[in-house]
């Protein structure tokens, strides 16, 4: 049985994780087919079968350099200046102008669906204005407009496709489209039931916001990558990932579109987003490639780019559309050569990162060439503008590549350090020998215990016991027996208390015990549990070597501080040595 396309995709995606190559190369091919995956599920099937009923593949055209010529003038056209367009598709070289087309009626009725609401599409989306003139009596046009800074509730159609509804066409031999365009662009005429333009247009809308949204979330990721590390490449990236975007939204007529943006403001943002994506890229070679101890040659190349890009910056607000082409132009050639340099310079100690680096500016060329051609010589087919997206997407994830093995080992070195001072931080808070807190953390555990005590009103009990004549067992059986001893009493110290208690060890033979909420009854009881099981134990190990623990108890009075409450227990403390040792001490509770 043959497998589904996702089947066929996740063992795809499970074969590339397996094979034996680079974890980034692995990371990136399975992040292409992820893309492609998402690619796939982002296109509705109905919109993927929908196809236009008829095209218009011979109309007649005339050239007019009048571009004001309107609607009182159509009857003027009634003549032999027409030329027929015999080849597939029409062609627009001549920006400024205004084209004419006809088109018959009786070829029109014969390709609409008369019964049915249909469509007549001008197959390209980056025309700037068209204007429709359909016949409804003689001598009489039904006039509709769609233009990139027309607003949509004045729009034939609410698609960025010039689109206009044929209804009740009848009259005249002819119906006019002019056609006005900012740059030279190839488009076609089709007719089409308006029910399944729809789905086509969702399409499409869907296509195209899966693609701005993977571009938006590659600009939050490396913002993301810049708040966590502060790296300064990943800000760059940012700004050249958001001139990148902006050009594309510029380029598409979307302020245009949704914002109102005029057609001035628009050719600034375009151009102004492309000096400052070359002045980016710029500084992207320096900052990754660590060019600064580099050639003085291969520094001044770069600088170059980005000049060449501020110079674009400048000429966008001129309005001088050549110059700014030209400078574009030159811009691409400095960036191939220090691009070229850069591999011959760098080759031994960054050919990856050259590598890598030249296929995002090769697929960043290629996303511009399959937007130029399928904006000037060809439609009826969506592949140049998917194969776009596509380049469009492979530059910023070839240069997230680039980045995220140094991010990396930037992660790993942090968690390293983070966890040498946790360690740090254990070993400054606890004793090095029992484990248990030293006596600087405990005294400052304490002062916490005693502020919370006097503001809640609940008691509090301090506990510090002495191991009896322990210098002298040291002396008698020698330093590793003593350890042995505070090892087993630390050990017996936590089996005894809550997690809520807190002990430490005080001095050389001394802990301190901390019990919040301590009574008299309950702390007596807790300070003879751990005298006397600390004697029986020690005696059942040698009777030789039988040692007893003295201790001392003090609780918490209204205007106690620490000092005053270490103190009365060492007072206690010093009354059960006094006293013959191997006995608890304490004072009345208040």
């Amino acid at each position: 049985m043959r497998k589904s396309g996702w089947v066929r995709k996740w063992t795809l995606m499970k074969r590339v994780w397996a094979c034996k190559s680079d974890p980034m190369c692995k990371l990136f091919l399975c992040a292409l087919t992820l893309v492609l995956c998402l690619w796939n599920m982002t296109q509705p099937a109905f919109a993927a079968e929908t196809k236009p009923v008829a095209y218009f593949d011979e109309v007649e055209y005339l050239f007019l350099e009048d571009s004001s010529f309107g609607v009182f003038q159509i009857v003027g056209l009634y003549s032999d200046d027409f030329r027929p367009i015999a080849e597939d598709g029409i062609r627009f070289w001549k920006p400024g102008e205004s084209l004419w087309l006809r088109i018959p009626m009786a070829k029109l009725r014969e390709a609409a669906l008369w019964g049915q609401e249909s469509i007549l599409i001008v197959w390209n989306e980056y025309i700037s204005r068209v204007d429709f003139f359909l016949p409804v009596g003689r001598g009489e046009f039904k006039h509709s407009f769609h233009g990139l800074d027309t607003p949509i509730t004045l729009r034939s159609f609410p698609s960025r496709y010039p689109t206009f509804r044929l209804e009740g066409t009848y009259g005249e031999e002819y119906a006019y489209l002019n056609i006005k365009a900012n740059v030279p662009i190839a488009f076609g005429l089709a007719v089409q039931a308006e029910q399944d333009f729809y789905g086509l247009f969702v399409g499409y809308l869907t296509r195209y916001m899966a693609f701005y949204s993977f571009m938006a979330a590659l600009i939050l990721a490396y913002f993301f990558f810049y708040f966590m590390t502060g790296d300064l490449g990943y800000l760059i990236a940012v700004l050249r990932q958001s001139s990148t975007l902006l050009f594309l939204f510029a380029f598409n007529g979307y302020f245009q579109y949704y914002f109102y943006f005029t057609p001035g403001v628009v050719y600034i943002i375009c151009w102004f987003s492309l000096g400052l994506h070359c002045i980016m890229t710029s500084l992207f070679c320096k900052y990754l490639l660590q060019l600064d101890m580099g050639p003085a040659w291969l520094r001044r190349l770069i600088f170059s780019h980005a000049l060449v890009g501020m110079t674009i910056i400048v000429t966008s607000f001129w309005h001088m559309p050549y110059v700014s082409l030209m400078l574009a132009a030159l811009a691409a050639i400095l960036e191939i050569a220090s691009i070229a340099a850069m591999g011959i310079v760098k080759f031994r100690q960054g050919y990856r990162l050259i590598f890598l680096f030249m296929l995002s500016r090769i697929s960043l060329a290629m996303g511009f060439a399959f937007l130029s051609i399928n904006i000037f010589f060809v439609w009826r087919t969506y592949i140049f503008e998917h194969l776009a997206m596509i380049a469009f997407v492979l530059d910023p994830l070839f240069l997230a590549s680039m980045m995220v093995p140094g991010t990396r080992r930037r992660f790993e070195n942090y968690f390293a350090l983070e966890k040498k001072d946790d360690r740090y931080e254990k070993l400054n808070q606890r004793d090095a020998m029992t484990g248990l807190y030293n006596k600087a953390y405990f005294l400052a555990l304490l002062e916490d215990n005693v502020r919370a005590a006097h503001l809640s009103g609940k008691p509090l009990a301090c506990v510090i016991m002495d191991i009896d004549h322990f210098q002298k067992f040291n002396d008698t059986w020698g330093y590793p027996e003593g350890d042995k001893i505070m090892l087993f009493l630390a050990k017996l110290i936590r089996q005894s208390l809550r997690e809520s208690d807190i002990a430490a060890r005080y001095g050389s033979g001394e802990f301190s015990i901390i019990l919040p909420g301590g009574t008299l009854p309950s702390t007596v009881l807790v300070a003879e549990r751990i005298r006397q099981t600390f004697e029986d134990q020690t005696v059942a190990l040698d009777k030789n070597k039988g040692i007893t623990l003295s201790l001392g108890l003090s609780f918490l009075r209204e205007r106690d501080s620490t000092v005053t409450l270490i103190q009365r227990a060492d007072e206690a403390l010093y009354r059960a040595k006094s006293a013959g040792r191997n006995r608890t001490e304490f004072e009345a509770s208040p």
